[in-house]
């Protein structure tokens, strides 16, 4: 199903986004904060790509490619999906930084999650050293629930927090 927000478009992710996917995936500061490195080949994003399509075809998340007019810049998901919760993801191409597009796509996302997909609870981790995802997910109604040192697929320890929203939070989120 495709989201509107009042600046963007989250269309349902299609094998042809790879390309313009692949150009925030190997960019070294927008992949920073995520749990493995750059990626350096397209195919390895075509590859990538062509697994959630099918994770999306046997109901286990949900991938948007978010737009703003006819650009490509950012992706956001609702992944592992099941018993009422899933996880919360986003990432955006650095340019977009910094203009409240991430905040306003978390917002859609938790909208169609309450909403249409009726889901409880949903879950977002991040690296705690990245304060503006923090930001996103608080702004969202999202709480602080843990933090902890995790190893990430490079094998490093990184701080990591971890955020809940429950169907009764999210509520008040939208209000905000």
């Amino acid at each position: 199903m495709m989201l509107k927000t009042p600046r963007l478009t989250l269309r349902p992710q299609q094998a042809g986004d790879a390309a313009a996917l692949f150009l925030i995936l190997r960019d070294e500061e927008a992949m920073r904060f995520w749990n493995r490195p750059p990626i350096a080949r397209l195919a390895v994003v075509e590859e990538l790509v062509r697994e959630q399509q099918a994770a999306m075809a046997a109901g286990l998340c949900r991938y948007w490619t978010v737009l703003e007019g006819d650009d490509v810049i950012g992706s956001v998901d609702l992944s592992l999906i099941r018993d009422g919760s899933a996880e919360l993801g986003f990432l955006f191409r650095r340019d977009r930084w910094g203009f409240g597009l991430a905040s306003e796509t978390a917002a859609a996302a938790v909208a169609f999650a309450a909403g249409p997909l009726g889901l409880r609870q949903l879950a977002s981790a991040i690296q705690t050293e990245n304060r503006a995802a923090a930001r996103v997910l608080e702004k969202t109604g999202f709480v602080l629930v843990d933090r902890r040192p995790v190893t990430i697929a490079s094998g490093e320890i990184r701080d990591c927090a971890f955020y809940l929203l429950r169907r009764d939070q999210s509520s008040t989120a939208n209000g905000r």
